[in-house]
């Protein structure tokens, strides 16, 4: 299982990458209008979660984890957070299932593995 974890954490980013380049690539069989909308929609929070991963990290408030001081502080802060981001990564999962059929498993990938980052990097 951690295996899984490890390669599905490590292949989000290469699948969100291919996500935004396929999504801008010209395609004449792939259908237009509401499916590029949701696709769009998708990618761009997905995007945003890996954004808020960044600002969190740095601008976390520090804590003591010797002698406990402010760790109750910081916990709360990070956990608040991290639910906003799971929820927004949650909305582009729901989102990209009626995306662009192309890009529906990319962007699945990337929703679980940036997840599933998000709770071991920030979990105490």
């Amino acid at each position: 299982m951690n295996v899984f974890v490890t390669i599905l954490v490590l292949l989000a980013p290469a699948a969100l990458i291919y996500g935004w380049v396929c999504f801008f690539t010209p395609s004449s069989g792939e259908p237009t209008g509401w499916r590029g909308r949701a696709t769009l929609l998708s990618l761009i929070l997905v995007s945003l979660a890996v954004v808020m991963w960044l600002v969190t990290m740095l601008h976390m408030p520090g804590a003591d984890w010797s002698s406990g001081a402010g760790v109750g502080h910081q916990v709360a802060w990070v956990y608040a957070r991290t639910r906003i981001a799971l929820y927004a990564l949650l909305a582009a999962l729901v989102v990209c299932l009626i995306g662009r059929p192309r890009l529906i498993l990319p962007i699945a990938f990337a929703c679980v593995g940036t997840g599933l980052f998000w709770l071991f990097s920030t979990m105490p």
